[in-house]
């Protein structure tokens, strides 16, 4: 008897040695995803002005990407599309989600690294900045993670965590779901502490942390050391620098601790930005930067899209090496399961192994790519990039809004995008956007239209705002509802009206009376901007501009999906009305419907012509 159980010990011994062997066979995996850091801000990457030996090191130590792309130039679609391996529209998160708890962002059933690894039997562990959404079954915890700390929203002051954005206040500082508190702490050394213990106490079983680190997003709040180190640079990129050298320090210090406890050979690291700088005044109008790219954050141009990527494995990945192969951030998924020995990989996957890339130098598994954010698309095919509806904050270049509404662009020419070849090569144009057109999230309203010049009965009229606009967005106040010209596709391109959480009413004195029988309204829709159609549209006049007639109203049809965009004519068609004054009220929707990220939160109403036929 004590033979038997002897003997059923040992085996049981020797099957759990094997299954520990077999799990150390497995990488550990670490993401370190930085936060708005420029296409080149790594000595690496051609940055002359910044010390950062620590982010060169882990390039040299592998494999450097020069041709990296994210799907999406504003921070929560990139990480949703980083986290699923699919394009942000298919990962159920086109826009930036809510930093309000209460919130959805990137939809529960969506299955992401961290739950492809824990299948698989990983330990997975959120450290730093989350924002892909902020209820229980959107945080970390409902996405995989066995372990969470940091904040959920877009931005934290790096002291206090609140919020950095807007009223009112709110902390918002997370570890596994609870709200925890360390007033005064700096969130970076509080961030290096978390993933330094996580690593240490987990080292005995193949772990994935996604090292999610908030910097260099504002509020720049650099260590004082690096300030110092840089305090002969002008702004705003002394503070830029300070905070990537803040960076750098803690991607040390995260190395060392992996040399340390003996798992630096067998442990994949992979190192990129969200996607460009920013040109934001919360950043002092900015400080990173693109080099010859042209574009920064939410532009589809290379310099919002293009960043640094590294991917080190010593065990597995030789050192000194770099790629030009155009690669994209969906393509991690699908490389750590193929390092991993993953070989089935969830439904609905877009990205590609970079495997044969990496360790063969084989050409791009991308033959194209097509993004889509705001009112902008963009698709790349073999060398060629078109742009539709383009926008550039960068600074190094004007946009025509008539002639440049295509934009057509070689990148293996001529990759700073600085000259639109769109008329010189028309067929060349026509072939991408009929290209674009055949993707699953396309629509024909995305193709460009001139901006229309209308002559229309209240053009120059003397008209009065009776709710004001937003003062981001008031255009050139009330005469740019009836300058005779129609906005383009952005609502902050000064030609469109915004109105957060109220509704747009408007008195047009003609001078004297007049006969029409037709009123129109420009509206926009873009639902990922929180901007909606208006409930309905309303009409009044009067002879006096006292007394005016019994309202006449049209209700607007409303849309239930975050992939819509378009602008739209509101018409209210009447018998003939003879008057001196009309009154054109806009009906706010007034809050975002629950189906939306945003729900409960204002929503916003833009409006550009109202046109009197």
């Amino acid at each position: 008897m004590h033979r038997i159980i002897f003997i059923a010990i040992a085996i049981i011994s020797l099957a759990s040695s094997e299954s520990s062997k077999a799990q150390n066979k497995q990488p550990n995996v670490i993401i370190i995803l930085t936060d708005d850091q420029g296409s080149v801000d790594m000595n690496c990457y051609g940055a002359s002005d910044l010390h950062t030996p620590n982010m060169d090191a882990l390039a040299a130590s592998g494999v450097q990407f020069n041709q990296f792309y994210v799907a999406a130039p504003v921070c929560s679609p990139s990480r949703a599309s980083l986290l699923t391996g699919q394009n942000p529209h298919k990962a159920g998160l086109p826009g930036n989600a809510s930093s309000k708890e209460g919130h959805s962002g990137m939809p529960g059933e969506k299955i992401t690294i961290a739950e492809l690894l824990k299948d698989e039997g990983y330990q997975t562990a959120h450290i730093g900045k989350w924002h892909i959404g902020y209820t229980p079954e959107t945080m970390p915890l409902g996405q995989g993670f066995d372990y969470s700390f940091g904040h959920m929203g877009g931005c934290i002051d790096n002291y206090s965590h609140f919020f950095y954005w807007n009223g009112p206040n709110r902390h918002d500082l997370w570890e596994n779901g609870q709200e925890v508190w360390h007033d005064g702490e700096y969130f970076g050394d509080l961030m290096a502490s978390k993933a330094d213990d996580y690593i240490k106490s987990h080292k005995d079983k193949p772990f994935f942390m996604y090292y999610a680190i908030n910097m260099p997003h504002y509020p720049l709040q650099p260590k004082g050391k690096w300030r110092e180190h840089y305090k002969n640079m002008p702004m705003p990129r002394r503070d830029y620098a300070a905070f990537i050298s803040t960076i750098d320090e803690y991607i040390g210090q995260l190395m060392n601790t992996l040399t340390e406890e003996g798992l630096r050979e067998k442990t994949i690291v992979i190192l990129q930005s969200d996607h460009g700088h920013s040109n934001e005044t919360r950043t002092f109008g900015g400080g990173g930067s693109a080099g010859p790219y042209r574009g920064s954050k939410f532009s589809l141009f290379e310099g919002g899209i293009r960043v640094p990527s590294i991917i080190s494995y010593p065990d597995k990945i030789k050192s000194q090496q770099h790629r030009e192969q155009m690669s994209f951030n969906i393509d991690w998924l699908p490389t750590i399961a193929d390092y991993c020995g993953i070989k089935t990989l969830p439904d609905g996957i877009e990205g590609k192994s970079l495997r044969k890339v990496i360790h063969k130098n084989s050409t791009s598994e991308h033959q194209q790519f097509i993004w889509k954010s705001g009112g902008s698309w963009a698709i790349r095919q073999g060398d060629w990039k078109l742009l539709g509806y383009p926008q550039d904050n960068s600074g190094k270049g004007k946009l025509n809004p008539d002639e440049d509404l295509l934009f057509l662009a070689n990148i293996v020419r001529d990759n700073t995008e600085m000259t639109n070849l769109a008329e010189q090569y028309p067929d060349k144009t026509e072939e991408l956007k009929a290209a674009y057109l055949k993707w699953e999230f396309a629509n024909v309203d995305d193709i460009p239209k001139k901006r229309k010049t209308i002559q229309h009965k209240a053009v120059g009229r003397k008209i009065e705002l009776s709710t004001r606009a937003h003062t981001k967005y008031k255009g050139h106040g009330a005469s740019t509802l009836n300058d005779g010209k129609t906005g383009t596709r952005f609502y902050n391109d000064g030609n469109w009206l915004g109105f957060e959480g109220n509704d747009a009413e408007a008195i047009i004195d003609f001078g004297e009376s007049i006969v029409f029988n037709e009123v129109s309204v420009g509206v926009m829709n873009n639902i990922e901007a929180w901007i909606f159609a208006p409930e309905y549209i309303e009409i009044s006049w009067s002879a006096n501009g006292k007394n005016y007639s019994t309202p006449i109203k049209q209700t607007v049809e409303q849309t239930n999906t975050n992939n819509n965009f378009s602008t739209r004519i509101i018409q209210i068609k009447q018998e003939d009305i003879n008057t001196r004054f009309l009154k054109v009220k806009v009906k706010n929707i007034g809050i975002c419907p629950d189906w939306h990220n945003g729900k409960g939160g204002p929503a916003w109403l833009f409006i550009d012509e109202i046109i009197v036929n």
